[in-house]
């Protein structure tokens, strides 16, 4: 069953992220006076890598944020966290996170799914999130939601990520509005 996770009892609320990566989208950069180009192309890394971080729910700058928990019974399976950008008429995916022991079984499909039905519901054009090249897991896993990429910045976490191996990558859905 998914819940509303309400401001008032999970603002800063400490979400810890953890995946291994085994492979990446290796980004090749080509520019000159006439075109400038980026091909992304996925390659295993030389040996796997646990990547860890932490992030909070109903961060300050969010502009219309709100939160949905997976559960069972009384037990919390994922959770996911959208923000509403009027400006550009798209709903935003902030956060996505499936416990570790609960991954493969359904619960962030459910999870996007609800956030599809709320920005049908709500008439966005899009959905949009970003990820990292490094999170092919997560990757194969929205491209499977009919997500795809949209736009990547190279310089998002560091002025050294495309050596770095990990790149942000924006990917979208359209729901078929303007």
């Amino acid at each position: 069953m998914i819940r509303h996770l309400p401001k008032t009892d999970y603002e800063g609320y400490e979400l810890r992220f953890e995946y291994m990566r085994e492979e990446h989208y290796a980004v090749d950069k080509h520019e000159d006076e006439n075109v400038v180009s980026f091909k992304l192309k996925r390659r295993p890394l030389e040996k796997p890598q646990k990547k860890t971080f932490t992030d909070k729910l109903y961060g300050s700058w969010l502009e219309a944020p709100s939160a949905y928990g997976y559960f069972e019974n009384d037990k919390w399976l994922g959770v996911i966290e959208i923000d509403r950008q009027r400006f550009a008429n798209r709903l935003r995916v902030t956060e996505l996170l499936v416990f570790a022991e609960h991954r493969r079984k359904g619960v962030g499909t459910a999870l996007m799914d609800r956030a599809k039905k709320i920005a049908r519901e709500e008439g966005f054009r899009e959905i949009i999130l970003e990820t990292q090249s490094c999170n092919t897991r997560a990757i194969d896993f929205y491209r499977s939601q009919g997500f795809g990429v949209v736009g990547i910045d190279t310089t998002a976490y560091s002025n050294a990520d495309i050596e770095k191996g990990e790149v942000r990558i924006e990917m979208g859905l359209s729901l078929g509005k303007d």
